[in-house]
């Protein structure tokens, strides 16, 4: 019988505790064990094992799945964190990472290179969940998502065997991982990405008093996903007293005070402007240089129990639907609650939305309703003005959600995630693993009787 290899951490033994919780510890699943891969073999020996013992798995990378599908109980956990290598080919310009990469050291190791890739602003976000859900960031108007970078997949299939996906090889997959979501077609343990050359980029943030909060959402609609390419905008809106944007530019401060000026016809409160090399703006939006304003980095701090959502947004939001946003804001349960847009555009909606799994390209922007807390009691409260906020916002949105902000409370899940390419994903999940070996709450199904309509 197969044996599981790696570092292996059964239920009850010392660092189980640790072991089992995600980013979001509002989870705490109590799985059979964590089996902490070392190599592409401990990966084949725990699909092998699971698949001979009837257990089921769930696959972690960053830990960072908003609803902890990465975990469940008596469960395999298949953990892939501690494989972690990057190698960077100069003669290509091609770098290969290993699954259980997170975001900073590859970074790091671009940088030292005069590269990067376009990817997220979370620091300990791991690289291979982020590119399989499609991988937003700051060069996303720039360069698009991570997975348009993304050139071939090393992936072990349902019965324990390791493919290549490429445009050449097993494309169909290919299509799928790009977008598809994380933890549905196999288990994968290496990405190969182009990158690109960057230099310096200029950062900035701008402030204004809560009173300017439609005149801002209306000025910012309009402006930021219409704007260079190089620039990537995102609007921040608490319950507090300010109204904030903050964004990333690949330039000089001159270029973007002229790429900004729609915003500057209502006079910020507060306006601070920085260039420095590009690894310095990524220390500065992971929050990793604390000299650095507040708000241009992630929120939630120490809030580690969280329930985030998602919308996206095709047309401007009318008086009504900013009346809305309004309306939630000042119905907060505390301040620790955040409504941000991204903006879309640039480089995202140059591709069709049927050449990657990834659908929602011709969007303007993206929603995210965030909300944070510390204590158990606060946690109802929490949850419901996030769901009843993203209800009220139904008419002003698409009906899309993004997969990598995933929502248990999502009745259409399917089509909200992929839009028109959910079938075609199904039939990429029955060639690949028709047994549905891997599977979650809002796993792609193998089985024809899902139509998508759950």
């Amino acid at each position: 019988m197969a044996e599981l290899t790696g570092k292996v951490i059964y239920a009850g033994e010392v660092g189980y505790a640790d072991a089992r919780l995600n980013f979001n510890t509002r989870f705490a699943a109590s799985p059979l064990a964590i089996v902490f891969c070392q190599s592409v073999q401990d990966v084949v020996n725990a699909v092998n094992w699971a698949q001979m013992s009837g257990v089921p798995v769930r696959v972690r990378g960053g830990r960072h799945s908003y609803e902890a599908f990465s975990v469940a109980d008596d469960a395999l956990i298949i953990d892939l964190n501690d494989m972690e290598q990057i190698r960077f080919d100069r003669t290509t310009g091609q770098v290969t990472i290993q699954a259980g990469a997170e975001l900073v050291p590859i970074y790091e190791t671009l940088a030292a290179e005069g590269v990067t890739i376009p990817g997220g602003s979370c620091a300990t976000v791991g690289i291979t969940g982020l590119t399989l859900g499609g991988g937003y960031g700051l060069l996303a108007r720039w360069k698009g998502l991570t997975c348009d970078s993304l050139q071939s997949v090393e992936m072990v299939t349902a019965v324990g065997k390791l493919i290549v996906a490429s445009a050449t090889q097993n494309s169909d997959l290919f299509w799928a991982l790009r977008g598809g979501g994380g933890g549905n077609f196999g288990i994968v343990t290496a990405l190969k990405f182009q990158t690109h050359a960057i230099d310096k980029v200029t950062v900035y943030q701008l402030k204004w008093d809560a009173s300017e909060i439609e005149r801002v959402i209306q000025q910012w609609q309009a402006f930021a996903p219409e704007s260079d390419d190089r620039h990537t905008s995102i609007l921040k809106l608490t319950p507090g007293s300010s109204v904030y944007v903050v964004g990333q530019f690949v330039g000089t401060e001159a270029e973007l005070r002229n790429v900004l000026a729609p915003l500057f016809s209502i006079a910020p409160k507060e306006s601070s402007f920085e260039t420095l090399p590009y690894l310095g703006a990524i220390y500065a939006f992971a929050g990793l240089k604390p000299d650095y304003p507040k708000r241009l980095a992630h929120w939630h701090g120490s809030q580690t129990k969280f329930k985030n959502a998602s919308d996206y947004v095709a047309r401007p939001l009318d008086a009504k639907g900013i009346a809305t946003i309004v309306q939630f804001l000042r119905q907060a349960p505390s301040q620790n609650v955040v409504l941000q847009f991204d903006s879309y555009g640039g480089a995202i909606a140059k591709i069709p939305s049927g050449a990657t799994a990834f659908f929602h390209r011709q969007v303007k922007w993206n929603i995210q309703y965030q909300a944070y807390w510390t204590k158990t009691q606060e946690q109802a409260a929490h949850i419901n003005w996030v769901q009843n906020f993203r209800s009220a916002m139904q008419p002003y949105v698409t009906g899309g959600c993004y997969v990598n902000y995933c929502d248990r409370s999502i009745k259409n899940w399917q089509t909200a995630y992929y839009g028109s390419n959910w079938q075609r994903l199904k039939q990429v999940k029955q060639q690949y693993d028709p047994g549905n070996f891997f599977s979650f709450e809002q796993s792609i199904s193998a089985y024809p009787g899902d139509r998508g309509l759950a």
